[in-house]
């Protein structure tokens, strides 16, 4: 009796080229977002939202101007 290597299951390449860390950072800003709702109401989403603002602005400058 043989016996054959058995294939590792392949994942589908989709899968392989996701780009999961961007997917993680939206969740999180995300569940951020839904926490600062929930405890603190509209002056807790003001409250993390301009500073997310300001530091996007911030990082896109940095793409942009080198």
């Amino acid at each position: 009796m043989t016996m054959t290597a058995t294939q590792p299951a392949n994942t589908p390449t989709f899968l392989k080229n996701e780009p999961w860390g961007i997917w993680a950072g939206i969740l999180f800003v995300i569940a951020t977002l839904v926490t600062a709702i929930v405890t603190m109401g509209l002056p807790g989403l003001v409250l993390v939202m301009v500073p997310a603002a300001l530091g996007m602005l911030a990082l896109l400058c940095f793409i942009v101007f080198g």
